[in-house]
């Protein structure tokens, strides 16, 4: 076998195409390093989830924001109301059974919920995909003129992909 190996090494062109190799496998190494990979999507558990709460005061502060641009109001009360809640959907196993009689077919099935366990041991479901609440309503009470008052009505419905008869835009009292 030694003696083999050795034969092949002698041979000029062999060395010069195993040194080719290595150097080939280097920068194929170096630009798996450099070149991006593409994003896993994140998956979390319910724990790190975030608040209905917490998704209207980011809605509430992009909009104030909205209006502020529009008519200087730094002060504008902006209230959100959603539909309902945030909506997890928990990964999960389904075992069906099929069981046949002479007389009758049942199916039965057992849908159990992937955990996950955190550094204190504690299993939480795990969320694969949450679908946001949809908007019921949006109440602006701003220092705003009329064409300024339409043009927040105007970019909230843009914003937020609803009806403009989901939107209130008030004055404040003292104008």
């Amino acid at each position: 076998m030694k003696e083999k190996v050795a034969e092949i090494l002698k041979n000029k062109n062999t060395v010069k195409v195993l040194f080719i190799a290595g150097i080939v496998g280097i920068v194929l190494i170096f630009l798996s390093s450099v070149i991006p990979r593409e994003e896993q999507p994140q998956i979390i558990s319910s724990e790190n989830a975030f608040s209905e709460d917490e998704y209207t005061e980011k809605l509430e502060a992009k909009l104030r924001q909205i209006v502020q641009g529009i008519c200087g109001d730094s002060s504008a009360i902006v209230t959100v109301t959603l539909d309902t809640g945030i909506v997890y959907e928990y990964a999960d196993e389904t075992k069906k059974n099929n069981a046949e009689d002479d007389t009758k077919t049942s199916q039965e099935s057992e849908q159990t919920y992937i955990t996950v366990k955190d550094a204190d041991g504690k299993e939480t479901p795990l969320i694969i995909t949450s679908y946001m609440p949809k908007v019921r309503g949006v109440s602006v009470i701003c220092n705003a003129d009329d064409g300024q008052a339409q043009e927040i009505k105007n970019a909230a419905c843009a914003a937020l992909n609803i009806s403009s008869r989901k939107i209130y835009i008030g004055r404040k009292s003292g104008q």
